[in-house]
């Protein structure tokens, strides 16, 4: 082999070499990048899902507040109340009024649905679980309030009446946060669900996932 060929040679080596080496660290770099995509992607998810859970909460709560304000409880329409008797005047404001809080409810109800089925599909369905129980307060919460309306509305029958009081003596009762420095049962309950939340997904907001 002549001089020529060997330092011919010896140059492929090195450019197969190099080829090699840039190859291993481009896959390198490559599952570096994806581990930090996932990391943020995951920390994104985490963050909006306990912002909205915050709201969620805070939703619930101004539901149970025992204060309705003159402003929550609008007048119906002139040509509706020209018909209305003052029970029934009374009834629509204050129907109106729990209508307009449990909308709060339900708008991050809904902000929540879509967070929770990307995180079922990246972390399985622990979380969903975790959810469960707040929903079934959130319901507890919904059948007593409609409960209510029905009751003060002066157009439901009694007989229909007198079968919600029946359920509702089963039921405890809930409709009223007492806004005592202590808890009430139904608070402490919705403040344990989320805590369990909380703890699941503050993890992932560590900065060694990003």
């Amino acid at each position: 082999m002549t001089c020529t060929e060997i330092v011919s040679r010896l140059k492929d080596l090195v450019l197969s070499g190099a080829a090699i080496t840039g190859a291993v660290v481009a896959v390198q770099g490559l599952g570096t990048w994806q581990r930090q995509l996932k990391g943020q992607s995951e920390y994104e998810l985490s963050r909006r899902i306990l912002v909205t859970v915050f709201k969620y909460r805070d939703a619930i709560n101004g539901v149970r507040h025992p204060a309705m304000w003159a402003y929550e409880m609008p007048s119906p329409p002139e040509d509706e109340a020209a018909k209305m008797s003052p029970e029934q005047m009374r009834f629509y404001g204050t129907s109106k009024a729990y209508q307009a809080r449990w909308d709060k409810v339900q708008i991050e109800r809904t902000s929540l649905y879509a967070d929770l089925l990307e995180a079922e599909a990246i972390w399985g369905v622990e979380l969903k679980e975790l959810f469960k129980k707040v929903f079934d307060l959130e319901h507890e919460l919904f059948t007593r309030i409609r409960h209510y309306i029905e009751l003060i509305n002066p157009d439901t029958a009694e007989a229909s009446k007198e079968a919600i009081r029946n359920i509702d003596k089963k039921a405890r009762d809930i409709m009223y946060d007492d806004l005592s420095d202590e808890p009430d049962e139904y608070k402490k309950d919705l403040v344990s669900a989320i805590e369990k939340i909380e703890k699941y997904l503050k993890p992932k907001l560590s900065h060694e996932n990003v």
